[in-house]
């Protein structure tokens, strides 16, 4: 029970016994560099399934969805310690989320660049575009005429910042970033395909 209280202190600092029983916990649950104020009140045999939670009303807003896996997880977790490291990473989750939720969309020179872009490679290159292109993916072929794709996951500010990309070519790729150079990064990749040996395993310059 010592190691588990010492745990709790450790992970929740400012979650503190508010009796000797140790029956009620009350204080703040910090996630993301914010702390959120909630109380929990155990029954006397300390099990979580019969304790109630009671947060304060930015802590429930955020929660509003999470109800049923907050209950679950109440009714599972084997001490107050699991349980609290599962509301923490769970409360990530659902700021995380709260935050790409309400994120402004890129500005207007974004969606016309980024067109400008692909109609310039072709727009037969282009086989997946999420409804905000934030997320495209272009084809190329290798020297067998095997189709790879390389997947782009734009950032508001693109083309001045970088994007994350992944492909599933058979051997490692990588290149650097100059903006307004998304063209050039489909020639590069399609180069790879068809000559892996030519750099190396170094990153390729897109000039």
């Amino acid at each position: 029970m010592a190691v588990t209280e010492a745990s709790l202190l450790r992970q929740c600092p400012l979650l503190l016994p508010q009796n000797r029983s140790k029956t009620v916990y009350e204080g703040f649950i910090s996630a993301q560099g914010r702390d959120f104020h909630l109380r929990i009140v155990l029954p006397e045999d300390l099990q979580l399934k019969n304790a109630r939670l009671l947060c304060s009303w930015q802590l429930r807003t955020i929660l509003s969805g999470y109800h049923r896996i907050v209950q679950q997880r109440m009714q599972h977790s084997p001490d107050l310690m699991s349980f609290m490291m599962e509301l923490k990473m769970l409360l990530e989750v659902a700021l995380k989320n709260r935050q790409e939720l309400y994120a402004l969309p890129p500005p207007p020179q974004f969606y016309s660049s980024l067109i400008e872009e692909i109609g310039t490679l072709g727009w037969d290159k282009l086989v997946y575009a999420d409804t905000c292109f934030s997320t495209i993916k272009l084809k190329a072929e290798d020297a067998s005429g095997r189709e790879h794709l390389i997947t782009l996951k734009l950032k508001a500010k693109y083309p001045a910042e970088s994007p994350d990309y992944f492909v599933d070519f058979p051997v490692p790729f990588c290149a650097s970033w100059t903006p307004q150079k998304l063209t050039k990064l489909w020639l590069v990749a399609v180069s790879h395909t068809r000559n892996p040996n030519t750099s190396g395993g170094r990153d390729e310059k897109i000039d």
